[in-house]
């Protein structure tokens, strides 16, 4: 008789407001580069101690890297994966028209690209678990559930923002 299977402790979604993003560690657009294959889609959040600490407790993957200069604090950092390959993430663009009005674009991969350091004001994410295994090492792996980006556009996009596009 096999022994009884222990009971996974359940982990909850995370939401944060106004995340904190470590632009360097980012791809958005999927481009490949050193540490990213071309197509993977993911940025890396920066976050508090204590609230790292926490996730860590609970298994998922948080990278601690030591501040850039002496004296600097450590930095907490979450790698959370945009993954369209089973049940699409819901992702919106917040964008202003001409007059000034806010709208709330629904994106896909190829829009992933206008969430830059350079236009971006701010993030609201809601983040996934995804439990792992390999072996004997498991872990919690982050994806995006729910992301808005507000992004700032050019002065010409928000004049033809109203155009239809074809």
């Amino acid at each position: 008789m096999s022994e009884p299977r222990e009971k996974k402790k359940y982990i909850p979604d995370i939401e944060i407001g106004n995340a904190q993003i470590k632009w360097a560690f980012s791809h958005f657009d999927g481009r490949e580069d050193t540490f990213n294959a071309e197509g993977d889609h993911n940025f890396t959040v920066m976050l508090d101690e204590e609230f790292a600490r926490k996730l860590m407790d609970d298994g998922w993957s948080v990278r601690v890297m030591d501040g850039y200069e002496e004296g600097d604090p450590q930095e907490y950092l979450l790698k959370v994966k945009i993954s369209y390959k089973f049940e699409p993430p819901k992702v919106y663009l917040i964008k202003t028209n001409a007059e000034g009005v806010p709208r709330k674009i629904r994106a896909d991969q190829r829009d992933l690209s206008d969430i830059r350091r350079d236009t971006t004001e701010n993030i609201d994410v809601i983040i996934t678990p995804s439990r792992w295994v390999h072996g004997q090492n498991t872990g919690i792996t982050a994806y995006v559930k729910e992301l808005y980006a507000t992004v700032r556009q050019s002065r010409f996009a928000e004049q033809y923002a109203d155009f239809e596009e074809v």
